[in-house]
């Protein structure tokens, strides 16, 4: 998988999620910018990039941004969520931040 490291102004080559998820383990941010805009189940919410961390090792969180305003809220995620939350395959752009 192609990424974009805002950082190091570099495009890399990783491993897929599994690398992803090693690289935000390292104290990377991973930035999914999505191909449409999602909402939360109750409409409280709406957002168009997910800005993934890690906290520890087995703990991530994720905060939201909307048309280029990063939003107050955030999830918090336990490493077996990641399977069913986090998704940079249906990304249009993932990045490295």
């Amino acid at each position: 998988m192609k990424v974009y490291d805002t950082v190091k102004k570099v495009e890399l080559e990783v491993d897929g999620t599994r690398g992803l998820i090693q690289l935000m383990r390292d104290g990377r941010q991973v930035d999914l910018y999505l191909k449409e805009k999602k909402s939360d189940e109750d409409g409280y919410m709406s957002w168009d990039v997910e800005h993934w961390s890690s906290i520890d090792v087995k703990r991530f969180i994720r905060c939201y941004s909307l048309e280029g305003r990063v939003l107050g809220e955030s999830t918090g995620h336990n490493i077996y969520d990641l399977e069913n939350e986090f998704k940079p395959d249906e990304a249009a752009k993932v990045e490295l931040s």
